[in-house]
């Protein structure tokens, strides 16, 4: 892959019934690495509100950032913070994306692939890797019941 790729990350919350209140969930990217974060990324060190659902009935932009590689893409990776600041009860869920997993992650035939679950029952937190045509994409959703592989 060359340096004009792109590693995008988006975090939405699902809010569905009978989880955590999806509707309360924040997530904070605490760290990039080996890039910077392209113009119109949301910012970073900051807790960003999750929309549910997104991008609808005006819950505005699913949360998204855009990171360009210094060389090579599959050194880059984002740290992030999944939380629910209003609920003590919530676990506070850090995550580790390696571009380098993501590119894994994405080969793997989409009938054959898990999503990857980084927090199961009420808490729900799956993550989901494809390649697009600007480079590498991983999507975070939170407030999912009981989140299942794929397939």
């Amino acid at each position: 892959m060359t340096t004009s790729k792109v590693f995008q990350l988006s975090a939405l919350s699902q809010n569905e019934n009978g989880a955590a209140d999806g509707s309360k969930i924040f997530c904070e990217v605490t760290k990039i690495a080996k890039g910077n974060l392209r113009t119109g990324s949301f910012p970073i060190n900051e807790l960003v509100h999750l929309t549910t659902p997104p991008g609808q009935n005006g819950s505005g932009p699913t949360p998204t950032w855009f990171l360009i590689p210094d060389s090579d893409i599959s050194e880059t990776s984002f740290e992030l913070q999944i939380s629910c600041p209003s609920d003590s009860n919530y676990p506070k869920t850090s995550i580790t994306v390696k571009a380098s997993d993501v590119q894994k992650w994405a080969a793997i035939p989409y009938n054959e692939r898990d999503n990857q679950i980084y927090q199961e029952g009420e808490y729900g937190i799956f993550g989901f890797a494809q390649e697009g045509p600007n480079g590498l994409i991983y999507t975070v959703t939170a407030g999912v019941l009981n989140p299942q592989l794929q397939g």
